[in-house]
C-alpha cells in the first residue's frame, strides 16, 4: 500500500511549521522535528535507503510548493515568491563529518541550487534545521558546519521557478562534506508502508510498545473538533503501554493501516479529530495541554488511555490501526494495536476507582469591572502602564489540599487575547493575582509566577491590562488554573453587566449641589496631557470636552472623568492609576489652568464653560462607551452628568 506525500500534506493543511515567515512555539510545545517525521516520513513506513561510501544513511522527500517564503532566487531573503521545500532525514551518521555544500539537482527541466552564496551556476537553496524551521542557517559565505549526528533532520528552501508541481519532473539531492566525501539521494514522493511495526531510527535506550484497540467505550472525552471537550457520544478507546527511559513525548497519532480511513492526533494545527490522552491510573483526567498538544515526560514506563472520537471505523471492527509516537528528541516509534473488546462496565469501573481518590476542584471566573489599580500592562511582566486594571475574580474549592501554579486568561471567540502568569502561555501579558481579603498586596513572584499553596475554597482577584472594550464586547473568554499536580481545569468566565469590584474604594457619599451641569465631548482638538498623572503633551491628540455649570456662589475644587463601570479614569486632581485631566476656562481653552496641579479653586457665581481634556484609552474613541463627569466643589457638595457624545 502507498501512503502519497501530497495526501498527507493536504491532509495537514500547512502545519504550523511552515505558517507565515516565522515558527511561533506555542509553550513550547508546537510541531518539533518529530512531527514532520510523523507527517511526513514514518507513520508511512520509510523503507531501508542506499548507502554511501561513508556509510552515512538517510532519506530525502520533496514536499511541495508551500505557502512559506523564506528565502529569494540567489540570497536568503523572501522574494513574495512561495518556496519549494524538501526534507533531508539521516538515520545513522558519522560524528565527526560537516556538510560543507547542499546541492539539489533537477531532470524536466535541469536546474540546480546550492546552499553556497553568490553561486554563478545555480540558484539559492535555504537550509534550516527541521525543529527550527524559520532560521536559515547559510545566511553567509562559508561552509554549512552542519553535522549530521546532531542535525539530523532538515529542510531545504528554493523559490519556485514555476515546474515544481511538474509531475515529470524529478530531483536528486547532493551533500558534500568538508573532507570531500559526497552523499547522493534521490527526492521521493510515494512512501511504501511498512506493515510490520518498527521504529525510525535507533536510541540511547531501547523503547517498547504494546497497544490494545478497545473498541467504543462508555465514556466521553472529546469530540471531532480540536476543542478538548465531550460531545456526548461515546469514545473509541486505545490503550498503549510504553516503556523506555528519561524522554519525552511530544505528539501522538493514530491511523488505520487498511479498511476505513481514519486519523486522530495531538497535533493543534492539523484537520484531523483529537486524541485525548489520560494515565490509565486516572482515566477520567486528560493531560492534554488546552489546545489538545502533548507533553509527557516517561522516567521509566506509563500505561496510557487514548479516547477518540469514533467515525465508524473502529465500531465497525473492520480496520486495523497502528499508533505512532513522536518525542522531542526527534525518534519516533510505532506499533500496531491488538484488538481486544472492553467488557461493558470495564472502564466504567476505573473511572469510577480513579475518581474516588482524584482532586476535586469547583470553580468560577467572573469579570468584575475596573479598579484603580494599576498591577500589569501589555507587556508579560508585572508592572504597572499608567492606566487602571481590569479585574476578574476566581472563587475556587480545591479538595485536598494543592498549589495553584499557573493562572491563565484566553478568548475562545473573536480577536486572539492572552492573559497569564509568568511561564503559562508565551506571549501572554502579565496576570497579577490578589487574594479578595488582601486586595493590594500580589501573590505572583518577581518574575510573575505563582505557587499558591491552597486548601478547599479561596476568592482570588486577578488583574489584567484592558484592551479597552471589555466592558462592552460580547467576546468569550476561558479561564484556566493549573494545580502542582499537572492537571488543569478551565470554565468560561462570568460577565454580567459591567461594575466596580469591590477592590475598588467605595465612592465618596457627597450631597448634591443645587444647580445644573451639561458635558458634550467634541472629539480630538489639542494636545495638551498624557496617560500619566501630570500634565504635558505627548504628540497625540487630547479627547475634548465641553463642561458648562450653573451654580450659586460656589468654588470648584476638581473635575472627574468616570468610565461605563462607574470608576473615575481621568481627574484634575489624579491619583494612579488615574490619568491626568486638563481644565480650561473659555474663552482661553487652550490655557490649562491646573498645569501645576492641585485643586482648581475656581469661583462659580452663575454660569461657567469649561473644556476638559483627556488622553484616550481607547474609550474615548468609543462611540459606545458612556461617561460620566463629576463636578465637586469645595463645600463637598457635587453635580454629575452623563456625556454626550
Amino acid at each position: 500500500m502507498l501512503c502519497n506525500r501530497f495526501s498527507i500534506v493536504n491532509e495537514i493543511q500547512e502545519i504550523a511549521f511552515y505558517s507565515g515567515g516565522t515558527c511561533q512555539l506555542y509553550c513550547g510545545k508546537i510541531i518539533n522535528i518529530a512531527l514532520i517525521i510523523v507527517f511526513i516520513g514514518v507513520l508511512c513506513g520509510w523503507p531501508s535507503t542506499g548507502k554511501a561510501d561513508n556509510e552515512l544513511m538517510g532519506a530525502c522527500f520533496f514536499l511541495g510548493v508551500k505557502k512559506t517564503d523564506r528565502v529569494g532566487k540567489t540570497k536568503p531573503e523572501p522574494d513574495g515568491i512561495p518556496d519549494a521545500v524538501f526534507s533531508i532525514s539521516f538515520t545513522t551518521s558519522i560524528a565527526n563529518k560537516k556538510i560543507d555544500e547542499i546541492e539539489i539537482l533537477s531532470s524536466n527541466p535541469s536546474k540546480s541550487w546550492t546552499s553556497h552564496l553568490g553561486s554563478q551556476d545555480s540558484s539559492y537553496v535555504g537550509v534550516a534545521l527541521a525543529k527550527n524551521p524559520s532560521d536559515i542557517l547559510n545566511r553567509k559565505e562559508g561552509e554549512l558546519k552542519s553535522r549530521p549526528l546532531t542535525d539530523q533532520n532538515l529542510l531545504l528552501f528554493v523559490t519556485d521557478d514555476g515546474h515544481f508541481s511538474e509531475e515529470s519532473r524529478k530531483y536528486q539531492v547532493r551533500i558534500v562534506f568538508t573532507d570531500g566525501s559526497v552523499f547522493k539521494k534521490q527526492a521521493q514522493e510515494d512512501l511504501e508502508v511498512n506493515p510490520t511495526s518498527g521504529t525510525s531510527g535507533e536510541a540511547a535506550y531501547p523503547v517498547r510498545m504494546t497497544a490494545f484497540a478497545r473498541g467504543v467505550s462508555n465514556y466521553d472525552a472529546v469530540g471531532v473538533s480540536k476543542k478538548i471537550e465531550p460531545d456526548n457520544k461515546p469514545d473509541a478507546l486505545f490503550e498503549l503501554k510504553l516503556e523506555t527511559r528519561d524522554r519525552e513525548i511530544s505528539a501522538i497519532e493514530i491511523r488505520n493501516m487498511d479498511g476505513e480511513k481514519a486519523i486522530w492526533d495531538t497535533v493543534p494545527t492539523s484537520n484531523n479529530p483529537p486524541v485525548g490522552v489520560a494515565l490509565k491510573s486516572e482515566p477520567a483526567r486528560l493531560i492534554n495541554e488546552p489546545d489538545g498538544s502533548l507533553k509527557l515526560p516517561i522516567k521509566d514506563k506509563v500505561d496510557l488511555n487514548l479516547y477518540v472520537a469514533d467515525n465508524g471505523a473502529v465500531e465497525r471492527g473492520k480496520t486495523d490501526f497502528r499508533i505512532n509516537v513522536a518525542f522531542s528528541d526527534g525518534q519516533i516509534y510505532w506499533t500496531k494495536a491488538q484488538k481486544s473488546p472492553l467488557r461493558p462496565e470495564e472502564l466504567s469501573e476505573e473511572i469510577a476507582s480513579a475518581k474516588a481518590g482524584a482532586t476535586q476542584v469547583n470553580f468560577l471566573g467572573e469579570w468584575l469591572g475596573y479598579v484603580p489599580t494599576d498591577a500589569v500592562g501589555p507587556y508579560p511582566e508585572i508592572k504597572p502602564d499608567g492606566k487602571p486594571d481590569s479585574v476578574f475574580g476566581l472563587d475556587i474549592d480545591v479538595n485536598p489540599k494543592n498549589t495553584i501554579t499557573g493562572i491563565e486568561i484566553n478568548s475562545v471567540t473573536g480577536i486572539v487575547r492572552k492573559w497569564g502568569t509568568f511561564g503559562t502561555t508565551p506571549g501572554a501579558w502579565g496576570l497579577a493575582v490578589a487574594y479578595q481579603r488582601a486586595p493590594t498586596a500580589l501573590l505572583n513572584k518577581p518574575d510573575g509566577s505563582i505557587s499558591i499553596p491552597i486548601d478547599g475554597r479561596t476568592q482570588f482577584y486577578l488583574y489584567a491590562y484592558d484592551p479597552g472594550d471589555l466592558a462592552n464586547t460580547n467576546q468569550n473568554l476561558r479561564i484556566i488554573v493549573r494545580l502542582a499536580d499537572g492537571s488543569y481545569y478551565q470554565q468560561m468566565i462570568k460577565k454580567g453587566l459591567a461594575r466596580t469590584s469591590t477592590v475598588a474604594p467605595e465612592v465618596e457619599s457627597v450631597p448634591k449641589a443645587k444647580g445644573l451641569v451639561t458635558c458634550e465631548f467634541r472629539g480630538f482638538l489639542a494636545d495638551l496631557v498624557n496617560t500619566s498623572t501630570r500634565p504635558g503633551k505627548d504628540g497625540y491628540l487630547d479627547g475634548t470636552f465641553i463642561m458648562k455649570l450653573q451654580v450659586a456662589d460656589k468654588k470648584l475644587q476638581r473635575v472627574d472623568l468616570l468610565g461605563p463601570d462607574g470608576v473615575v479614569r481621568w481627574s484634575s486632581e489624579p491619583k494612579a492609576p488615574q490619568m491626568f485631566l486638563g481644565v480650561a476656562l473659555y474663552p482661553k481653552i487652550y490655557q490649562l489652568i491646573n498645569s501645576k496641579g492641585g485643586s482648581l479653586n475656581v469661583p462659580v457665581s452663575g454660569r461657567r464653560t469649561m473644556y476638559l481634556y483627556a488622553a484616550d484609552n481607547g474609550l474615548l474613541s468609543d462611540p459606545k462607551s458612556k461617561l460620566t463627569v463629576n463636578a465637586v466643589f469645595s463645600d463637598k457638595t457635587s453635580l454629575s452628568t452623563e456625556v454626550v457624545k
